[in-house]
């Protein structure tokens, strides 16, 4: 394969991944626009949406890697924090305990069952989430002032070479050509 294809891969897998999060997110929320919306669902394809929206900007908001670090932290504080509550809400109705955000994916009775079409489709939603935040944070990235450390450059000034200053010969009465 063509080395100069590479760069392009990622690009390539970023566009498709956006067109795919707009394109359901948006098409769910039409075909339950009726009246079948639910918050959880709401919430969910909103995610989809705005996360497919992010993937697709033209001008892409990079944050720092401490903003990458918060942002990756926070998005896995949020997966953690929404599985520890016990819910009620739909999916693995044989399992009372329940545990997950916008989808249960695990569930408590006898042991412990992990659904992994729910587990991935929560995994998509917090990583949209994700998405969101480090947007977030690249745009207060933006707004404060440099932090870089000022650097001393009156050492720089002057000539490349100091010495040919001192063998070039004084022009300073010269007309060149009526600009004096």
């Amino acid at each position: 394969m063509n080395a100069e294809l590479w760069p392009s891969i990622p690009a390539v897998l970023r566009v498709m991944a956006g067109w795919f999060l707009l394109g359901v997110g948006l098409l769910n929320l039409a075909v339950e626009a009726d009246g079948g919306l639910t918050d959880a669902y709401l919430v969910f394809h909103l995610a989809l949406v705005a996360g497919g929206v992010l993937l697709l900007m033209r001008r892409r908001l990079i944050p720092s890697r401490p903003g990458i670090l918060v942002g990756v932290v926070l998005t896995l504080a949020g997966m953690a924090a929404t599985t520890v509550p016990t819910t009620t809400r739909c999916c693995m109705a044989e399992y009372p305990e329940r545990h997950g955000f916008p989808y249960p994916f695990l569930g408590i009775d006898d042991g412990v069952h992990v659904d992994v079409k729910y587990l991935v489709a929560d995994l998509i939603f917090w990583t949209c989430a994700g998405l969101l935040v480090l947007a977030a944070i690249a745009l207060v990235e933006a707004l404060l002032p440099e932090r870089r450390t000022p650097v001393d450059l009156t050492r720089y000034g002057g000539h490349a070479e100091p010495r040919t200053m001192d063998v070039a010969e004084d022009r300073t009465g010269e007309n060149v050509g009526g600009l004096t």
